[in-house]
Formats: C-alpha cells, structure tokens, sequence
C-alpha cells in the first residue's frame, strides 16, 4: 500500500533532512531533484546537494513534466520518491512559461498552476500503482510578509494552493519548526 507524505515549513526548519531520514528508513531511494540551475547561488546549491546525497540513491534531475516516469525507471530499483520541492517545480515551471516578470496574464498563471498539479497528480498516481512511499517537500510561504510584486504574489499563491492540494491526496502531513515535526494530518 502506498504511502504518501508533505512535509512543509519554513526556509532551513529542516524539511529535507526528515525526509532524507524516512528516506534511509526505506531503503533505495528516487530522488526528484527540482532545482533549476537559474543563477550562480543555485548551480552551487546544486553542486552541494548532489555531493551531499547518497551514492546508492537515483537521482533524477528534472524540475516538472514527470509523466514519463513509467519509461524511465523501473520501480523494482527503489522503495521510495522524494520529490525535494514543489516550490522549485513551481519555479521551474515558471521560468518556462512566464520567464518576462512584467509580462504576463492571470491565464498563465492558471496554466501554469494546472501543469504543477498535474504532476503532483502523476506522482501520487505512479506511487499508488507500484506501492511506493512518496515523500513531498515543500515550502510554507504563506505565513510572512505579501510579496512585493505581482508576480510573486501569484508564485505564493499558487504554490499555496499546489501545497494544499498534495496535502490532500497525502496520508501524512508534517509542519517542520525548528527542527520538529509537528502533525498535521
């Protein structure tokens, strides 16, 4: 029976690292790395968290679009899927289809919040059909100040809305603070 997990909170409240913990309880480990390499802080990111990870763990590096999973793994190879986040995917999907700041439209935005539903819906979709743990980090950027510009208001909603919507379809729910899980569902 599958498993499926959000595990959200602030920046460094230590999201990741109780997901690499249920990680190392499962086993091997499929590894959806959705960072996107957009700047020099972020190719360093990258670099430090492909160092940091462990060997026996397969990582694929793709930041959305995850509906050929089927043809790219083979679901004997591991026990678990750590989605680590939903806000780069989101990011990710935006530097595809909005990458002008100043121009867009609020149908973009549905598109665009469309497409990462999308693929919170194929993931949970392939771990229910091969009974896997899946395991989704996210950021909980809804509990600080409003964002100054237009655009990333809309980021913050939407991903608002896309952390909802996995928590949902999540069997278990967690609010890292400081280090602490605390339950949510």
């Amino acid at each position: 029976m599958s498993d499926i997990w959000l595990i959200t909170g602030g920046g460094r409240s230590g999201k990741s690292a109780y997901a690499e913990g249920l990680a190392s309880e499962k086993g091997n480990v499929l590894y959806i790395a959705t960072g996107v390499a957009c700047d020099e802080e972020m190719v360093e990111r990258i670099a430090r968290h492909r160092r940091d990870r462990p060997e026996n763990w397969i990582t694929w590096e793709r930041h959305c679009d995850f509906g050929d999973i089927e043809n790219e793994f083979d679901a004997d190879k591991f026990d678990m899927i750590m989605v680590d986040c939903l806000g780069c995917l989101l990011m990710g999907i935006l530097y595809e289809e909005v990458p002008d700041e100043d121009d867009f439209s609020i149908e973009d935005f549905e598109h665009i919040e469309e497409l990462a539903t999308a693929d919170v819906d194929v993931l949970c979709d392939y771990a229910v059909k091969y009974d896997k743990r899946l395991v989704f980090v996210t950021n909980e950027i809804g509990m600080g100040l409003i964002p100054e510009t237009r655009y990333s208001r809309y980021f913050r909603d939407i991903l608002g809305r896309l952390n909802s919507y996995a928590a949902k379809k999540a069997d278990t729910a967690l609010l890292m603070v400081a280090g602490i899980p605390v339950k949510l569902k």
